[in-house]
């Protein structure tokens, strides 16, 4: 495919979307009537948090917190 990937660490990965039976990698959410399914386990974490309501990220320089690294 044309994608360029940045990372050598991210290029297995990204091969595995590409599998005809990715399923066999996908994680998928542990709680009922969710179909949520991920191939990679750290965006389960996240995920999960939707349901648990975590803020496990925290800024460091004022009170706000987030389910989701990336939205510090």
């Amino acid at each position: 495919c044309d994608k360029a990937i940045c990372r050598s660490a991210d290029l297995p990965r990204h091969v595995r979307t590409h599998y005809k039976d990715n399923e066999a990698f996908m994680h998928a959410c542990p709680f009922p009537n969710c179909a949520y399914k991920a191939l990679q386990k750290s965006n389960l974490k996240t995920h999960i948090r939707t349901h648990t309501g975590e803020l496990s990220h925290r800024c460091p320089q004022c009170p706000f917190a987030t389910k989701d690294q990336a939205s510090l």
